[in-house]
């Protein structure tokens, strides 16, 4: 017989699991499930990041990922606050490594304090030496209010106050099949069967094969982009009391190698972006022949080559050679050296490409039949993601998204 929820959301990322807590905070008779296909939560990209909680600099204003950002940071750190997360406040300074990236340090100035961020302050070369003396940078821009937090810790929390509130959480559940059934869904999930009235499909990386499992067709498809970090020499780390961001390539949704202090006391350098041949390939090498086929099988992928051929390079070879990683680490901080690299980790982002081949740069809900499908959360949306959750149950109960990237107005009547 199976289990029977008015609402499944599949996802136990911090998005799927403050959309779960936003709904079932409106809707207290429903009963929810959260279906995750690992043995925990916040598995994956929730549990593979640097642990920055952003401030809203660099996304384009009025987008979503701009107003998400500032909305949904408050949330958290609230929330962090009541539940005694570790989080801390330590700034941020973003870097222009020579003259030619001065245009693109103005323009994230600029997008910053239109986006209300607060404190911002712009540094010259003098300036930024004496902010920072081991950085290396012709011009700096200050983001005081940047922190760092521990997003797993957050997770954790999160189902702990789900199960409270009598919510279940379901995991070692993978979905293989999904079917439409009288009203509402049938997943097949971890073997057994599982119905729900109305889905929230927050799967990460498989979210776009979950939505065509569905019976939608998106406009894009995930693409998965490997993350590596290292973990630096604590001689390095006492050096480091900030988060210190090159100027970003304005062509592609990435930020570049970056330092970054953790709560844990420990300094990470990172991420790269090299494309991944597998939708969970945390390891060089690693590929997957599904991947392969639907890369092959995909309009945009020459696109992709075409447009981001060099870069896909440089970020290949970064992820094979620590000595290219390395090089990378001191256009900002000259003064690492090969001993000072430890571990490494990675994490895989679920980026969103569009048919032609370019990179979606800002979040993407599409509504399918009794679902609501995140097609695009990657990076800031651990920040974003409380004010997310409430955009995902506006939509849900019938509200409107107006944004950029979301779905037409041919999409169903309201859930």
């Amino acid at each position: 017989m199976s289990e029977r929820f008015d609402l499944a959301v599949v996802g136990a990322g911090i998005v799927g699991l403050t959309a779960a807590r936003a709904i079932g905070a409106r809707r207290p008779d429903w009963s929810i499930a959260v279906i995750e296909k690992e043995s925990g939560v916040g598995a994956h990209q929730t549990g593979h990041n640097s642990g920055v909680v952003h401030s809203g600099a660099y996304y384009v204003p009025g987008s979503l990922k701009a107003r998400l950002c500032r909305e949904g940071r408050e949330s958290l750190l609230r929330y962090a606050e009541t539940n005694r997360i570790a989080h801390r406040r330590i700034g941020k300074l973003i870097v222009a490594r020579g003259p030619h990236e001065l245009p693109g340090l103005a323009t994230i100035e600029s997008r910053a304090r239109a986006n209300g961020v607060g404190g911002v302050r712009a540094l010259d070369g003098k300036a930024l030496k004496d902010r920072l003396p081991g950085v290396s940078g012709v011009a700096g821009l200050e983001i005081p209010t940047a922190e760092i937090i521990d997003y797993p810790a957050v997770a954790e929390r999160l189902a702990a106050e789900l199960r409270a509130a009598g919510h279940a959480i379901l995991t070692d559940r993978p979905v293989a099949r999904a079917d439409a059934a009288p009203g509402g869904w049938r997943f097949w999930a971890g073997g057994s069967p599982l119905e729900a009235t109305r889905v929230v499909n927050c799967a990460g990386l498989g979210a776009d094969r979950l939505a065509e499992a569905m019976g939608t067709r998106p406009s894009v498809r995930i693409v998965p982009f490997r993350g590596d970090f290292y973990r630096l020499s604590a001689r390095i780390a006492r050096d480091v009391p900030c988060l210190v961001y090159p100027v970003p390539d304005p062509d592609v949704p990435f930020l570049g190698v970056h330092l970054t202090p953790t709560v844990h006391g420990e300094l990470l350098a990172g991420p790269n972006a090299a494309l991944a041949l597998a939708r969970e390939g945390y390891r060089p090498g690693e590929w997957e022949l599904r991947e392969l086929w639907g890369m092959a099988g995909f309009a945009g992928t020459i696109g992709l080559a075409r447009r981001y051929g060099r870069l896909a390079a440089r970020e290949w070879l970064r992820s094979w050679s620590p000595g290219e990683f390395l090089s990378a680490i001191r256009t900002v901080w000259p003064g690492v050296d090969r001993t000072d690299l430890g571990a490494r980790t990675s994490g895989v982002r679920a980026q969103a490409v569009r048919p032609d081949g370019t990179m979606e740069d800002d979040f993407v809900f599409v509504r399918g039949e009794r679902a609501l499908h995140v097609l695009n959360a990657p990076s800031p949306a651990a920040t974003a993601a409380f004010a997310i959750a409430e955009r995902i149950a506006d939509e849900l109960l019938g509200s409107s998204l107006v944004a950029s990237g979301e779905a037409g107005s041919d999409r169903p009547p309201p859930l």
